[in-house]
């Protein structure tokens, strides 16, 4: 965990763990109805690993061109139903007996989901640089989620900011997370990447806070004031956490990888 790895297997490595995460998804598709909420969280959290770990193949962008839509398009597949069971849980914390009004959710399309999985795997390999690839410029792309998120963190952080502003923070702290996970296995990582976590697992309360407050204001019209209370102290933490995490300077950052 102390070194970056040898040349020869910085791509090969890469290329080995995108593999395993797809063919995760679709080991959960198969047992789908087992549990489908948490299936529905398990193939979401799995292919947003997969566009993190993407994001850090060098000299790249054509390729994720291909590569990217197809897993975005299997991710959104499970969105409805992933948001449909936080709504209502929150929707019966913060107005109880209520939760009858959403909806029944579609069985997402498990075939379509299994085709886009399986596309996606083949495009794996219409990369041309997995054997060639150099453990710097890995790194200078997990340096580049650093400074964006840096960036989102500090237009959360104005008064004021919009929700939205907190959801584009969480997408990248999120991306943040996973590129360290995947690195911290051979970098000295690991204390950043518990921050990190924590971090992410704020923003993601807020992320769920704001689809309970708009579920609620579209249904019900008057929102519980106890709801932006937990919001605006939710906020406060993530942007405390963000200012511990987020302080070293990019250069500071591309030194922890190794």
């Amino acid at each position: 965990m102390g070194s970056p790895p040898s040349q020869s297997a910085v791509g090969p490595a890469l290329r080995s763990a995108l593999h395993k995460l797809l063919r995760e998804a679709l080991r959960a598709l198969e047992t789908f109805d087992r549990d489908r909420p948490a299936r529905a969280h398990f193939v979401r959290t799995r292919v947003k690993r997969i566009q993190s770990l993407a994001r850090l193949v060098p000299h790249g962008s054509s390729w994720r061109e291909r590569f990217l839509p197809p897993c975005h398009e299997l991710k959104d597949l499970f969105a409805e139903l992933r948001d449909a069971s936080i709504v209502y849980a929150l929707a019966e914390k913060y107005a109880p007996g209520e939760a009858h009004h959403l909806r029944v959710v579609a069985q997402p399309d498990l075939k379509r989901a299994a085709h886009l999985a399986e596309f996606a795997e083949d495009v794996l390999s219409d990369y041309p640089e997995w054997t060639t690839m150099e453990w710097k410029d890995v790194a200078s792309r997990a340096v580049r989620t650093y400074r964006a998120s840096r960036k989102s963190w500090r237009e959360a952080a104005q008064k004021n900011a919009p929700d939205a502003a907190f959801h584009d923070w969480r997408r990248l702290v999120k991306r943040l997370l996973y590129q360290c996970e995947y690195i911290g296995r051979r970098a000295r990582l690991v204390r950043l990447t518990a921050r990190v976590d924590r971090l992410g697992a704020t923003l993601g309360e807020i992320q769920d806070v704001c689809m309970a407050e708009d579920w609620i204001k579209k249904h019900l019209g008057k929102i519980p004031a106890d709801l932006p209370r937990s919001k605006k102290v939710l906020r406060r933490r993530a942007l405390e956490r963000g200012k511990v995490l987020l302080a070293p300077k990019p250069r500071e950052f591309r030194r922890m990888l190794g």
